[in-house]
């Protein structure tokens, strides 16, 4: 998906399908939607392939007031486009799809360790992270930064759930099918993207399966070992909560950190007063909301009401699916002065990349410090960085991803002692 673009519609466009994953590889969705703002920011969205129609909502009023409205719009149905026209089974037993009251059984055991202040004893382990992904940089001039930032969230993800770096580029692949179900890289000619889903959904469920049931799983200090342990309500957690968040776990953590560098390096690069500036300040946490508010690498969220409503002067009946567009919340211009420039000290920042409400992403901490200390480590080791390639974007509803990033890099003599490090992913175990 195009990060940058703030161009314009011709008048005759139809407008393209938002619920097609191949639109959002290859094609430029804000256009689109800022004409919706404008036009119909409550639009009646008719798929192309058959699925039932849904509602897209653009504006960022509007998109706030869906995600943190649980009694009006529900996330117990699904809460991605791939659900759409389905039950989804993991309803009231993930935290993603589970919501108030009822959610409170899920997030407690993970609020306080998944806290500002318990993250940043990750930070250590983080920072080694962040230097082993840069390390291809001090080994190659030219390398492909999408493809090795990557891994810094499976990194991540193993740290906090106890998973061993054998089974990283295992999980790294069916992480990535089961949000980009459609991209040639993750789906077989002739697969169907169902067909995609199940897979990816059967390995990584299978995985998490066996580690819950391991002998003593429940000892260790991480956060299968925290489910496990828990009883928020007097009852322990079954086995299949457990399973089901740990995967949403990964899944977030895949959403939001990869995907937001890659968006924020190739924005750096693209406007160079903004990355002189950030430099000269070193104001890396001013530059990682916008970072965040520019990629909103979570695309979509999607709800259905549980009534009537009315949303903008638009009526919407009850049970209906209603999908609200976060990279057009971030770029709405009633709320960000011109939007659709990167500006490395912006304030205020009221972005929503990370939602609002009852189900705002639970890791957002961690994806916080994750992205401040990966780009502090590339201030601090690479005296310049330059495009080496066009990006390659993924084609995916639900993430506004870059798989491909070629850059070339200048070391500075403070990044020599990357080139004794391991790369992330480097390993000859746990491949497909």
């Amino acid at each position: 998906m195009r990060i940058t673009s703030g161009g314009s519609v011709a008048e005759d466009d139809p407008g393209p399908d938002l619920s097609d994953p191949h639109f959002f590889g290859v094609g430029d969705p804000h256009p689109v939607w800022t004409r919706l703002r404008s036009e119909e920011p409550v639009h009646r969205q008719c798929p192309r392939d058959g699925k039932p129609e849904f509602w897209a909502v653009t504006g960022y009023a509007d998109v706030a007031r869906v995600l943190a409205g649980h009694a009006e719009f529900t996330a117990a149905r699904g809460n991605i486009l791939t659900t759409l026209g389905q039950t989804d089974i993991a309803g009231g037993k993930m935290l993603a799809v589970t919501d108030p009251p009822l959610q409170k059984r899920l997030k407690e055991p993970l609020a306080s360790p998944l806290g500002k202040q318990a993250v940043r004893a990750f930070e250590p382990a983080l920072r080694e992270f962040a230097r082993r992904l840069l390390s291809i940089g001090a080994r190659q001039d030219v390398w492909d930064f999408a493809e090795q930032a990557g891994f810094y969230p499976i990194a991540i993800a193993g740290l906090l759930l106890g998973i061993p770096e054998s089974s990283w580029n295992r999980l790294k692949h069916f992480t990535y099918a089961a949000v980009a179900e459609s991209d040639p890289d993750y789906a077989d000619p002739g697969t169907s993207r169902s067909a995609v889903l199940r897979r990816a959904h059967a390995e990584i469920f299978l995985y998490f399966h066996s580690e819950v049931s391991r002998p003593g799983r429940a000892d260790a200090d991480d956060l299968i070992g925290v489910l496990l342990r828990a009883a928020p309500d007097g009852e322990p957690l079954s086995q299949e909560e457990v399973i089901l968040n740990a995967y949403s776990l990964l899944i977030g953590a895949t959403v939001t950190t990869s995907h937001a560098a890659s968006a924020g390096l190739l924005a750096l690069m693209e406007n160079p007063g903004e990355q002189a500036r950030w430099l000269e300040t070193g104001n890396t946490a001013s530059v990682v909301e916008e970072i965040l508010r520019w990629s909103s690498p979570a695309n979509h969220a999607l709800r259905h009401t549980t009534r009537e409503v009315e949303l903008n002067g638009t009526a919407i009946g009850a049970g209906q699916p209603v999908s609200v567009w976060l990279g057009s919340a971030n770029r709405d211009e009633t709320v960000f002065e011109d939007p659709f420039r990167f500006s490395a000290d912006r304030h205020p920042n009221r972005h929503i990349a990370f939602g609002v409400g009852a189900h705002r992403c639970i890791g957002a901490h961690m994806a916080r410090l994750a992205l401040t200390v990966l780009f502090e480590e590339i201030a601090k080791n690479f005296e310049r960085i330059e495009p080496a390639g066009e990006p390659c974007h993924l084609n995916s509803t639900f993430i506004a991803g870059i798989k491909s990033l070629p850059v070339r890099t200048v070391l500075r003599p403070e990044g020599a002692g990357l080139r004794e490090l391991r790369p992330l992913g480097d390993t000859s175990e746990g491949t497909l």
